[in-house]
């Protein structure tokens, strides 16, 4: 089946709608005291799905900005697929029983191959991991560390413990409206992931780009800064989504 489904970021910060730069905390843009107030937003101009992500829950390994979340799922009619200090099964089986649609797992389920095999056993497709590179690294606790593993390593953990789909991030490139690196994600498609690719895009040539390669296994795009800057505006970029 041929998905190609563009996702508005919504990152959460002190409770506020932020973007970062290449995800460094201390350099923030701030957009909205109402982050479901921007959810709202996008979906009245189109959106079929969000993305959200509690940037404080990242470093702190915890959910800091439940109640935002919550606000922001009580507030829109679409799918919401929420990360950010994702560390337990309780935490997981939470957000899905708040409506989430799905949840994204970094650290922990990169850190304990069991782990991830435990929750994608039990919660199939409604949970998806998010491999954040720097080079052939991964970024994990928020990007202020980096695993000692290649990506190419965790790759092959991933697919032993059932996981087939993928937010893909380019950290360098993320918050920088530089473009997105299309072919940072060919090794993952080779290696059969569906891949839902974020960080850098800024202009309808990049997700033309990623689009070229939904045979391959790209299943759509997280749009964030370029968004909010004004570089790109949803109506002119849903038509490029294929869903289902």
């Amino acid at each position: 089946m041929r998905v190609f489904r563009i996702y508005p970021a919504v990152d959460v910060k002190g409770g506020r709608c932020v973007r970062l730069f290449q995800g460094d905390l201390s350099r923030e843009t701030v957009f909205s005291d109402e982050p479901w107030e921007v959810a709202a937003r996008w979906e009245a101009e189109g959106a079929s799905y969000l993305h959200v992500v509690d940037l404080d829950g990242a470093v702190a390994g915890r959910l800091v900005n439940l109640e935002v979340i919550r606000r922001i799922m009580e507030r829109v009619n679409i799918p919401v697929q929420v990360g950010g200090g994702v560390r337990r099964e309780e935490d997981i089986r939470g957000l899905l029983d708040m409506g989430a649609a799905r949840v994204i797992l970094g650290t922990r389920a990169l850190a304990e191959p069991r782990f991830l095999e435990r929750v994608a056993g039990s919660f199939g497709d409604r949970v998806l991991v998010s491999l954040d590179t720097r080079g052939d690294r991964v970024a994990v606790q928020g990007w202020t560390e980096t695993l000692p593993e290649t990506v190419w390593e965790l790759v092959r953990v991933l697919r032993e413990c059932g996981v087939r789909r993928l937010i893909h991030t380019d950290v360098q490139r993320d918050g920088t409206l530089t473009g997105y690196r299309a072919d940072s994600i060919l090794p993952l498609l080779e290696a059969g992931m569906r891949v839902i690719a974020a960080g850098g895009i800024s202009s309808l040539r990049d997700l033309e780009n990623l689009k070229e390669l939904v045979p391959r296994g790209v299943e759509g795009a997280v749009v964030g800064r370029a968004l909010y800057s004004g570089d790109l505006r949803l109506g002119d970029i849903l038509p490029l989504q294929e869903l289902e």
